[in-house]
Formats: structure tokens, C-alpha cells, sequence
């Protein structure tokens, strides 16, 4: 699978569903923090030789663009060796297709709540008052 080629079908797909280009470069922002978590993570599994070999190469700060990304893509090749660069992408793009598939639930859910469907209606009466639908309500 191109995963560059994914990512950008989904990017259309989430622009398609009304979101904007901040929002979607927001989004974009959250998906790699979200692979290099995964990547952190996947670390912890390691040997203590790879862990000291990622730590001896990365205890400078970066003093730019470039070098943050370097130091990025040195987390995930101890994490997933000479396959890193698909698997960074591939982790983008699972947190980008799951974001359309629950803004799409999000969606019908305020469809069928103005509708008035009981189910939807109770759905979202449960909700209130939950600081996380409040914050995702704010992000709309």
C-alpha cells in the first residue's frame, strides 16, 4: 500500500467533511505526534544496546528543522528498522482514517439528533456537562 498515496486521498476525504486547512494541518500535527508515541512506545521493548545507541545520538537538542526531523527519523528506524519510513507513514495515516470514520459517526449523530431520533436525542443529552465532548464541541 502507498501510504503517501493514502494520506492524501484522506486528506481530501477530511476536507470533504468540512474541514479547513488549519484544521486539517492541526490534525496532520496530532497523527505524527501521535506515530512518534507509538514509535516511543514500540521502544521501550528494545534492547538496552538500541536504546543507548538512540540516546547517544540524540542528546543534543535540535538546532533547527532539519535536525528535528533527523532526530525523528533516527526514533523510528531503532524502532522499526530499514521499513521506518513506511511505518511512519502507515501510523499517520491509521490516525487520519480513524479520524474520518469517527467525524462521520459525529456527523450522522447530529443529523439524526436534529431529526429528533430518541436514540440519537438521548445520546447526546448524556453528554452534556462531559468535559471531553465539550472540548471537542469547542474544536468544531
Amino acid at each position: 500500500m502507498d501510504y503517501n498515496v493514502e494520506i492524501e486521498n484522506v486528506k481530501q476525504e477530511l476536507m470533504s467533511l468540512g474541514f479547513t486547512d488549519d484544521k486539517l494541518n492541526q490534525l496532520l500535527d496530532l497523527a505524527a505526534q501521535e506515530a512518534i508515541a507509538t514509535a516511543m512506545d514500540d521502544l521501550k521493548e528494545a534492547d538496552d544496546q538500541t536504546l543507548d545507541e538512540l540516546e547517544q545520538n540524540i542528546q543534543t537538542e535540535p538546532t533547527n528543522d532539519e535536525d528535528a526531523v533527523k532526530q525523528l527519523n533516527m526514533v523510528f528506524q531503532k524502532a522499526y528498522g530499514d521499513n521506518y519510513e513506511n511505518k511512519k507513514l502507515e501510523l499517520m495515516y491509521q490516525y487520519l482514517k480513524q479520524t474520518v470514520e469517527e467525524t462521520r459517526a459525529a456527523k450522522d449523530l447530529y443529523t439524526r439528533y436534529q431529526a429528533g431520533d430518541p436514540t440519537a436525542v438521548a445520546t447526546v443529552k448524556a453528554q452534556e456537562g462531559n468535559p471531553e465532548a465539550q472540548k471537542i464541541m469547542d474544536m468544531a
